[in-house]
């Protein structure tokens, strides 16, 4: 069963990791969603989800990696666990952007 049993519901660290993704499938939702609203170029919506494909494997190994973790939990753990597509160029221009952005805003006093 993919649902925590009774002794994973008691594992704060196992409801943490799990937290964590099903965080993370909300605020993908919530971006693509949002991402025509405010304009998001294509460039910045995939380094979006290169860090949140690469943050959901991780809480996905950490969960595959429970003791407690039932063999069905491990195998849905392992379909969810991929590398997401790495581009350096479009790093590049993402952070040129961002990096432009410095010394525009200061905090209020």
């Amino acid at each position: 069963m993919w649902t925590p049993d009774e002794a994973q519901q008691k594992d704060v660290d196992f409801l943490l990791a799990l937290g964590e993704i099903f965080t993370l499938v909300v605020y993908g939702q919530l971006i693509l969603e949002n991402a025509k609203i405010y304009a998001v170029g294509g460039d910045l919506l995939d380094q979006i989800a290169d860090f949140m494909v690469r943050d959901f494997s991780k809480h996905a190994l950490n969960i595959y990696n429970k003791p407690s973790s039932t063999p069905q939990q491990m195998d849905y753990c392992l379909h969810m666990m991929r590398k997401p597509a790495v581009d350096a160029s479009r790093f590049g221009r993402v952070w040129d952007e961002v990096y432009a952005l410095k010394d525009a805003y200061e905090m209020n006093p």
